[in-house]
C-alpha cells in the first residue's frame, strides 16, 4: 500500500507545472562535425532505419538503437548486457515510465539537446532518475532551484524527496522543504497543496510538530473535495497522531478549532454543546471561532455541514525582506521597499523619518527593525529610528552617544551593537550597544584600531568586525568581540584587504562569507572568501557576481538561499539588481530588481503576519530605476 501511495503522490507531482518559462539547454556535441553525426543518427531513428529494439512505453511504441540507449543510459546498458531475457528480446515494455518525458530523453540521447519547460521538467527529472541519466537529473535540479517558489515548492519537494539518494535532488528537496516550512500559511492555500493525494498531505505534515496552521491546512484540503475526502479524516488523524476523541482534542492546546470543525464536518462530532464547550475551552482562547453553528439557524439546516469561514484568525509569521535607505547619486534616500517572495516583485513601504545612507540596521527579537546613524548631505548622524512592519510605521528612538556613518551593526542577545564608522573627521574605534528592553546606550570596549566601511557579523554569541578603512589604508584585519569578557581579540586576517564589503553568517557550515568591496587601489572587487570558524582559517570561494562595493548580502530560509543586493560596480553605476546564489551551479543569477538603484543600502529580514500593514502599500515605480548614474559612489572617506 505504501509503495502505491508513493507512486500516486509522485505521479501527481511530476504531472504538475512549475510555472517556469520554456527554455532549451544544449549539452555536449558542440563541435559542428559531431552535431552533424548526431543529426544523421537521429534521422535514422525517426525513419526507423537499422533500429534493433522496440520500446513500449505506456501506449506509445518507440523503435530505437540499442547502442545509443546503452551509451546514454546506465539503465539500458544494464538491461541489454545483463544476460536476462530483456537482453535478447526485440520488444520491451516499460509501463512504469512517463511516456512524453521518455520520448524527450530519447531525443536527448540522439541529439544531445534537451528541451525542458515548466510543464515537463518534473516528469523529465523523475524519468531521468529511473534511467540513471545523472547529467539530466542535475540539469533539472539546477533549473528547479532557480524556479523554486511558493506555488511549486510542494510538487518539487514530493518529487525530489523520493529521489533524495541523488545529491542534487537531496539539496533541492531541502530547499523546497525549507520554503514549505517558512511559507506554510501560504503554501497550504495553493492549488498544488489542495490537489495533493492523501499520501502527499500526510508526508508534508508528518515531519511538522502539530501547529495551528496545520489544522487549517487539513481543513483547506478537506474542503477542496469534501465528499471524497471526509472519509480519509481518520487516516490523517492516525498518521499525524491526533486524537479522534472530541474530549481529547478539546483539551489539546496544540489542536485548533479548525480541526474540531473538521471532525464535526465529517460526522464524528455533531453536538452543539460540544462545539460551544470547545469554543469556551482554554485551548481556543487565542483562536477566533471560524464556525457558524448550523443548528442555530433552525431545524431545516440541522443536517447541513458547518459553514467554514476561510479567514482563520491564526496568522503565522513569515520572513519578509526589507531594503532601507542608501544613496542613488543625487542624494541619500529615505525610501523603503519589501520583496513579495511569491511574485519576486518589490513594493514600497513607509518611508523613514530621515534620509540616510551607509547606516546600520538590525532586527530585534520582537521583529522590529532599527536603523542607526549614517550620512545625509555631508552630515553624519547619531539618530536612530525603529520600523514596525505590522503597523508600517517609523518611531524615533534614543540616539547614539556619537555620530557615525559607514559603521557596522549587529544584534546579539538583546543588544544592538554599533561598531566603528566615520564622524567627518576620524575613523572611529569606539563601540556602543543599545539595550532594547531598557532603551539605553552604553559604550563598551573599543576596537583595536579605528575602522570605517567595515562589515560586522554576529555569530555564536560573538561580534566580528571585518576589513574597512583606517584613514591610511584598506584593511584585511579582523577582530572579534566577546561580550562576556568585554574584550576584542584579533583573529586571522582576510586574504585581501577590503573596504565596503558585504558579509553574511552561514550557521550550517559555521562560517562567515565575505563578498566584494574596494581594494587598496580603489578598484571594485569580485573576489570572495570564507572564514571557517572551526579552523580559524580563510579560504577562497566562488567568484562574486561582479565587481562591486557598497552592497549587502544575507542568507535566507535556513541558509538555503544566499542573496546580494545593490551597491556600485566598477563603472560607478548604482545597481538595482538582486542576485541569488545557486548552490548547485555555484553561480549567481538575477532574481529580481528593486524599485530604486541603491548603494550604501541596508537590508533586514523581519517576520511578519499576512495582514501586516506594510503589505497594504501599493507598488510604486521609481524614476531612478530606469537610468544609471555616472556619479562616483562615496566609500569610507579617506583622510
Amino acid at each position: 500500500m505504501e509503495s502505491m501511495e508513493n507512486s500516486a503522490a509522485l505521479s501527481a507531482s511530476t504531472s504538475a507545472s512549475t510555472g517556469s518559462a520554456p527554455y532549451t539547454a544544449v549539452f555536449g556535441g558542440s563541435h559542428a562535425a559531431d552535431q552533424e553525426q548526431r543529426r544523421k543518427l537521429f534521422e535514422l531513428f525517426e525513419a526507423c532505419v537499422l533500429t534493433d529494439v522496440v520500446l513500449v512505453v505506456q501506449d506509445q511504441v518507440i523503435a530505437a538503437h540499442r547502442v545509443v540507449l546503452a551509451t546514454a543510459s546506465p539503465f539500458f546498458h544494464a538491461l541489454f548486457t545483463s544476460g536476462m531475457k530483456e537482453s535478447f528480446e526485440s520488444r520491451i515494455e516499460l509501463n512504469e515510465i512517463h511516456a512524453p518525458a521518455f520520448r524527450e530523453l530519447v531525443k536527448y540521447m540522439y541529439l544531445g539537446q534537451l528541451h525542458i519547460t515548466g510543464e515537463t521538467i518534473l516528469a523529465i527529472l523523475h524519468t531521468a532518475n529511473q534511467l540513471e541519466m545523472l547529467e539530466v537529473v542535475e540539469i533539472c535540479c539546477k533549473q528547479l532551484m532557480l524556479e523554486l517558489n511558493v506555488a511549486n515548492c510542494v510538487d518539487i519537494y514530493l518529487c525530489c524527496e523520493n529521489l533524495k539518494m541523488r545529491p542534487a535532488c537531496r539539496m533541492l528537496a531541502h530547499a523546497a522543504r525549507a520554503m514549505i516550512e517558512t511559507y506554510f500559511c501560504d503554501v497550504y492555500r495553493t492549488d498544488a497543496f489542495k490537489n495533493l493525494p492523501l499520501y502527499g498531505v500526510i508526508k508534508i505534515l508528518l515531519r511538522r510538530k502539530l501547529r495551528v496552521q496545520d489544522d487549517a491546512a487539513v481543513l483547506s484540503w478537506l474542503m477542496h473535495d469534501p465528499k471524497t475526502r471526509k472519509i480519509e479524516l481518520t487516516r490523517i488523524f492516525s498518521s499525524l497522531q491526533i486524537s479522534e476523541d472530541p474530549s481529547g482534542l478539546k483539551d489539546t492546546a496544540a489542536a485548533s478549532l479548525s480541526l474540531y470543525q473538521a471532525l464535526s464536518f465529517s460526522g464524528m462530532i455533531n453536538s452543539k454543546d460540544r462545539v460551544k464547550d470547545r469554543c469556551a475551552s482554554p485551548a481556543s482562547t487565542s483562536i477566533t471561532p471560524a464556525l457558524v453553528d448550523s443548528n442555530s439557524r433552525g431545524e431545516a439546516n440541522k443536517r447541513e455541514p458547518p459553514v467554514i469561514d476561510e479567514k482563520l484568525s491564526v496568522q503565522p509569521l513569515t520572513p519578509t525582506i526589507f531594503v532601507i535607505g542608501g544613496f542613488n547619486g543625487p542624494s541619500a534616500l529615505k525610501t523603503v521597499e519589501y520583496l513579495d517572495f511569491h511574485t519576486n516583485e518589490w513594493f514600497a513601504a513607509a518611508n523613514m523619518l530621515e534620509k540616510r545612507s551607509y547606516s546600520g540596521v538590525v532586527v530585534s527579537d520582537q521583529n522590529k527593525i532599527f536603523v542607526i546613524g549614517g550620512t545625509c548631505s555631508s552630515r553624519h548622524l547619531k539618530s536612530m529610528e525603529m520600523y514596525d512592519p505590522e503597523r508600517n510605521t517609523w518611531t524615533v528612538m534614543p540616539p547614539m552617544r556619537r555620530a557615525r556613518s559607514y559603521l557596522g551593526s549587529a544584534y546579539s542577545n538583546g543588544y544592538i551593537y554599533v561598531v566603528g564608522g566615520f564622524n567627518g573627521m576620524s575613523h572611529l574605534n569606539s563601540v556602543e550597544r543599545f539595550d532594547v528592553q531598557n532603551q539605553t546606550w552604553e559604550e563598551v570596549q573599543p576596537l583595536g584600531i579605528g575602522r570605517s566601511g567595515l562589515a560586522v557579523v554576529a555569530m555564536n554569541g560573538h561580534i566580528y568586525a571585518i576589513g574597512g578603512y583606517d584613514g591610511r589604508k584598506h584593511l584585511k584585519s579582523v577582530e572579534v568581540y566577546d561580550p562576556r569578557q568585554n574584550q576584542w581579540f584579533p583573529v586571522a586576517s582576510m586574504r585581501y584587504a577590503r573596504n565596503g564589503p558585504a558579509a553574511v553568517a552561514q550557521v550550517k557550515i559555521n562560517s562567515i562569507l565575505v563578498y566584494g568591496g574596494e581594494s587598496r587601489h580603489g578598484i571594485r572587487m569580485n573576489t570572495s572568501e570564507r572564514l571557517d570558524l572551526t579552523t580559524g582559517m580563510w579560504h577562497d570561494i566562488d567568484a562574486f557576481v561582479d565587481s562591486r562595493s557598497g552592497h549587502v548580502a544575507f542568507s535566507f530560509l535556513h541558509d538555503s538561499f544566499l542573496f546580494c543586493l545593490g551597491g556600485s560596480n566598477k563603472k560607478d553605476e548604482y545597481l538595482d539588481t538582486v542576485h541569488r546564489y545557486d548552490h548547485l551551479t555555484k553561480q549567481w543569477n538575477i532574481h529580481s530588481r528593486m524599485l530604486s538603484q541603491r548603494c550604501g543600502l541596508n537590508v533586514a529580514v523581519a517576520f511578519t503576519s499576512p495582514t501586516a500593514s506594510c503589505f497594504q502599500a501599493q507598488k510604486k515605480s521609481s524614476s531612478s530605476s530606469s537610468s544609471s548614474s555616472s556619479l562616483t559612489p562615496p566609500l569610507a572617506p579617506s583622510a
